[in-house]
């Protein structure tokens, strides 16, 4: 074995820490300046400059004084585990060395396996929780099992907020703000003060029916990692067993396409589950209607799938500059709901130092000027994409213990973005 390979797997285990450790473990790291070219490859240089000072101001200050808040992550955004027998719970996602074994079928519903969230995925959300941190909050962080749907996830948190007894502030980004709406129809107003919105999908997105077919750029840019299944495969034998992935579908009727319906769907490729269609339209009736305690940030001026087609090639979407890259803006807004607005791609949202800053402003007074209240749509579709077009996305397979660290960087900065994964140096056969 070479030097250079021996380097490059010694430093492959180092960076697998932060994949596995605990969360407050990882801040802690930040704060204490520990295992810096670990956590330098996974938050990325530029961003672990700023943690690191972050973490550390949090770790100084005392006390905290202000509200107590829950953050929660978007779909896929916590991370999984399995439960071993007496050896605790193995994280599966996301870790790149289960997901290059093909150890992603596991997560599979129903599963074998008993799976729990073991904390969310801290280069999305640590920025966030650790500003509010510094400006006196008591924050903390509420993982889920993102597989499950909105109705036993929405549940979940309603029994835990409960359970402590003590009014919180939500700020939810996507996925968990459809969990925070079930909650807060579960729960008396008074033990939820606010609920903050990011990237919401009200009205659902587009993303979970290309996630269904297999043709959403995530998967694809992901399964590049798997080195056994195909993304056609991940989505008809995982992410088709997923009720969560339903619950976020856009309306019934688009496009003269009932969506709820199984014949409406292409024949060929990944084909929804139909009984889990069948059960969309209870648990949507069960979100919180709008109130006063309820605002939204929004995101816009990215490419975005607006609506749906059948056409020869399966399924054709449509797309303008309404919406954050996932969540069309009509999606987005509902009636009554008080909307921010700001030019930032859906994944990065919770990021955005503007959004981070009327966060802060609505946790504290319950509005904001750091971003605008007012947004002028754009006319016009600017581009149109098929199903065949979309599985030409996704590239070779990649081997992820042969990557250097500057590699490993790069490929998760690309999974957290509408970027291709870079050209792998050591492609699969």
């Amino acid at each position: 074995m070479t030097g250079a390979r021996r380097r490059s797997q010694r430093s492959a285990g180092n960076a697998d820490w932060a994949f596995h450790a605990d969360d407050d473990e990882v801040l802690d790291a930040l704060a204490l300046g520990r295992r810096a070219d670990c956590l330098r490859e996974y938050f990325g240089a530029p961003a672990y400059a700023k943690l690191t000072s972050l973490a550390a101001a949090a770790k100084k200050a005392g006390k905290p004084r202000g509200p107590r808040i829950l953050i929660l992550p978007g779909i896929m955004g916590s991370k999984l585990g399995a439960r071993r027998g007496g050896r605790g719970s193995e994280v599966l996602w996301i870790d790149p060395l289960q997901i290059a074994a093909g150890r992603l079928t596991a997560l599979a519903l129903p599963s074998e396996l008993t799976f729990r969230s073991l904390g969310v995925l801290l280069f999305s959300y640590a920025r966030l929780k650790l500003e509010l941190q510094n400006e006196g909050c008591e924050v903390g962080f509420h993982p889920y099992d993102w597989r499950l749907g909105l109705d036993e996830l929405g549940a979940q948190l309603a029994a835990s907020i409960a359970a402590e007894g003590r009014p919180v502030t939500l700020v939810a980004h996507s996925m968990g703000a459809l969990v925070a709406r079930v909650a807060a129809r579960l729960l008396p107003k008074r033990q939820v003060r606010r609920l903050i919105m990011l990237g919401a999908p009200n009205g659902g997105s587009f993303a979970p029916i290309q996630a269904l077919r297999g043709t959403y750029p995530f998967i694809r840019r992901m399964s590049a990692l798997d080195r056994k299944h195909s993304p056609e495969y991940l989505a008809e034998n995982v992410f088709c067993t997923f009720p969560g992935l339903y619950h976020m579908l856009p309306p019934r009727r688009v496009g003269g396409l009932d969506l709820f319906d199984p014949r409406s769907w292409p024949a060929d490729g990944p084909k929804p589950n139909a009984r889990l269609l069948g059960g969309i339209a209870a648990v949507r009736a069960g979100f919180a209607p709008v109130d006063s305690r309820m605002v939204h940030i929004v995101g816009v001026n990215q490419e975005t799938v607006v609506s749906v087609r059948r056409t020869a090639a399966g399924f054709e979407y449509a797309m303008d500059r309404n919406g954050d890259g996932t969540v069309p803006l009509s999606s987005a807004r509902l009636r009554g709901l008080k909307c921010y607005f700001v030019d930032e791609s859906h994944a990065d949202l919770a990021n955005n130092p503007r959004v981070i800053q009327a966060v802060i402003d609505l946790v504290r007074r319950g509005r904001t000027t750091s971003l605008p209240d007012r947004w002028r749509a754009k006319p016009g579709v600017v581009a149109r994409v098929d199903d065949g077009q979309l599985r030409q996305g996704g590239g070779e397979k990649i081997d992820w213990r042969r990557l250097t660290p500057a590699q490993r960087e790069a490929v998760f900065a690309a999974l957290d973005s509408g970027r291709l994964l870079p050209a792998a140096p050591h492609p699969l056969a």
